[in-house]
């Protein structure tokens, strides 16, 4: 009995010894201690960037500023744990459970205002234990709205306390957004984020949403004028800038937004208040550039196309273009690929043709007007001016103007929009609207070139209702360039005319001897052929000449034998002129045939001569300068800037008394 009693007695106590083991906590320190990780929810997982949207895109993720203590956080939001106490956890193997981890708090530091106009959003935010990472989430328009990685200083499992972070967002449509941010421990592995810093919403305004934001604003407010304009390279500074200003006061003139920041201003050119197109040449005039820039600024769509003669290493206003608006056609906006609405765009080696960008176009059109303010309406002017200090000062220039024809305008802007692609279409194309008819080259290879097939349609004799001289149809020709087989060709038909009863009116400025003889040897008082190209002091470089591209009949055109009709634009008389971009203006109007026929017998009567001659063609006639020289005040606006450069020869066998071809490529 004493032995059974004593068994009971130690059953007991060892009961009671297991017992008291198991409700001991576990305090060995390599004891695992787990906190279960939730699943996060599907919508708030990604391996991308703060956002998928290629509009908002974030950029500049570097270290935050140190923290501000609490009483200075601007935002100073935190949404705390929900709860305090230790949750339960579920029991571990051996019916052991671990104590549970302190879940990192997340702070907002920094933020964009409430309400605002930049496309550009910066957050910064800390943690209040070390060895985070944090994530991101930025809902609104064309926001992906899921959580993805941003930026953590110091690297993630560092021990600096507390970790910070931050985050921009570019590129921000117009529109209310929310940002969140959660930080989350990096060990243990699959460890649950800490609870949302509260939330916070603002919104972007812009020219679209806010129409306070962007009051309609231009400059300027100059009356288009219709019609042919010319300058004067002989006269005052106002003659010389007559052509260059008319399109600088254009431009001024355009209406757009008047906005603190550019950055408010739609970046595609369909949401732009106005347009301004421009294709030609040489660009060297930095106050044309200037103007062009500020429309730009103040949201009109402003486009340019040049050749590639010249570049921002050589030319200073090409340079300031190109800082302001960038070389690029296109633009991303809500994901999609759109026009970017101001560009300044060099073709390589011509547009659609082969060789060279030569047209010489400018279109402007406004949706909007300022109150008080001109409107200008479809507005296309063509011709022969670049906007170079040459243009001015050393050349005779013309430039048509047109208004208030939409369906010119929009066939140039259609055309404009084939070329700014810079690829090769080789493909003439016309279209036609009452007065108008437009040519535009490269030539479709095969076909008959247009320049010949206009003098082919001239008609010598039968002219009536006040066309004409006397029944003789009078063809006033302006030429800048005359030479080569094509110009042989071109001389060859206006030598037929001239046997033919015409009476020949030409004023040229390069033309080879052989074209000269073909014109005019044995040829009395009905075929007039006057050289416009001239050096002023005495020295084998061109300081004037024509640069006009035209022709101008009164009497019989085709079937018609009481035509009046203008052909302006850039084709000149070369075989170059087949291949390039180039254009040509047909205008059947009487006024217009006056106008260019009273400019011949100007120019014929302030400096021409009967003697055939040839002198080097001055810079900006085809070549940028060897080495670049600034254009001073005085040199792009008055001068020749050829007469600062003459290091540079263009045509060397272009000397006068020689039968060679020139060198005019301008």
């Amino acid at each position: 009995m004493r032995r059974l009693l004593d068994s009971l007695v130690a059953a007991c106590a060892f009961l009671v010894l297991a017992v008291t083991t198991s409700l001991m906590p576990v305090t060995n320190a390599s004891a695992e201690q787990v906190t279960p990780s939730p699943s996060p929810s599907p919508t708030e997982t990604s391996t991308g960037g703060p956002t998928s949207s290629p509009d908002a895109t974030p950029t500049d993720q570097t270290t935050a500023d140190p923290v501000p203590d609490a009483n200075s956080l601007s935002p100073g939001v935190t949404r705390a744990p929900a709860g305090s106490g230790t949750k339960p956890r579920a029991p571990l193997g051996g019916g052991i459970t671990a104590t549970p981890a302190v879940p990192p708090v997340t702070t907002l530091t920094s933020t964009p205002p409430r309400k605002s106009t930049s496309p550009r959003a910066t957050f910064t935010f800390t943690a209040n234990l070390a060895g985070v990472t944090f994530q991101c989430k930025l809902t609104g328009p064309g926001q992906a709205g899921v959580f993805t990685p941003c930026a953590v200083q110091p690297t993630p499992g560092s021990t600096t306390v507390p970790a910070r972070g931050s985050t921009t967002y570019s590129r921000l449509k117009a529109g209310n957004y929310t940002f969140t941010v959660h930080a989350t421990p990096v060990q243990p592995t699959g460890a649950a984020p800490g609870p949302d810093a509260t939330p916070f919403a603002w919104r972007v305004d812009d020219c679209t949403t806010v129409a306070a934001l962007c009051p309609v604003f231009a400059p300027a407010n100059y009356s288009v004028p219709a019609g042919a304009r010319f300058n004067n390279p002989l006269s005052t500074r106002t003659a010389k800038l007559r052509n260059l200003n008319h399109v600088i006061a254009t431009v001024s003139s355009m209406p757009g937004y008047q906005v603190a920041n550019p950055s408010l201003c739609p970046r595609d050119a369909a949401s732009a208040p106005s347009t301004v197109r421009i294709s030609l040449y040489s660009v060297t005039n930095v106050r044309f550039a200037n103007a062009m820039v500020a429309a730009s600024r103040r949201c009109v769509s402003v486009q340019i196309l040049m050749n590639s003669h010249l570049s921002a290493a050589t030319s200073e206003a090409i340079a300031v273009m190109q800082k302001a608006m960038g070389t690029s056609i296109r633009t991303t906006v809500g994901g999609k690929t759109v026009a970017k609405r101001s560009f300044a765009r060099r073709c390589t080696h011509g547009c659609r043709g082969t060789g060279v960008l030569h047209s010489k176009f400018y279109l402007f059109d406004s949706r909007i007007a300022v109150p008080g303010h001109h409107r200008i309406r479809d507005v296309t002017m063509v011709g022969s001016s670049n906007m170079t200090g040459n243009a001015s000062g050393v050349q005779w220039n013309d430039l048509y103007t047109i208004k208030s024809e939409t369906f010119l305008h929009d066939h140039y802007v259609a055309m404009f929009n084939r070329m700014k692609v810079d690829q090769t279409d080789l493909r003439t194309v016309r279209f036609s609207h009452g007065a108008y008819s437009t040519t535009f080259w490269p030539q479709t290879p095969g076909t008959a070139d247009p320049t010949l097939s206009v003098l082919n349609a001239i008609r010598c004799t039968g002219a009536t209702g006040g066309a004409g001289n006397g029944g003789r149809t009078v063809v006033y020709i302006n030429i800048h360039a005359w030479f080569e087989q094509r110009g042989m060709r071109f001389a060859e038909r206006v030598r037929q005319m001239y046997n033919r009863g015409c009476a020949i009116r030409i004023l040229y400025s390069f033309m080879s001897h052989s074209v000269y003889r073909e014109l005019t040897a044995g040829t009395g008082s009905r075929m007039i052929a006057r050289r416009t190209l001239f050096s002023l002091d005495g020295d084998r470089y061109a300081d004037v000449y024509s640069h006009f591209k035209n022709i101008a009949v009164s009497g019989v055109i085709g079937t018609d034998h009481s035509a009046w009709a203008v052909w302006t634009g850039s084709n000149n008389f070369t075989n170059g002129g087949t291949h390039w971009d180039e254009v040509m203006q047909r205008i059947s109007m009487r006024s217009a045939f006056a106008a260019y026929r009273d400019r011949w017998w100007f120019i014929r009567n302030r400096m021409s001569s009967p003697t055939w001659a040839m002198f080097l063609e001055p810079i900006g006639g085809g070549r940028p300068p060897a080495t670049l020289t600034p254009e001073t005040k005085a040199l792009r606006e008055t001068t020749s800037f050829a007469v600062q450069n003459r290091q540079v020869i263009l045509a060397p066998d272009a000397i006068a008394g020689t039968a060679s071809n020139p060198r005019a490529l301008d």
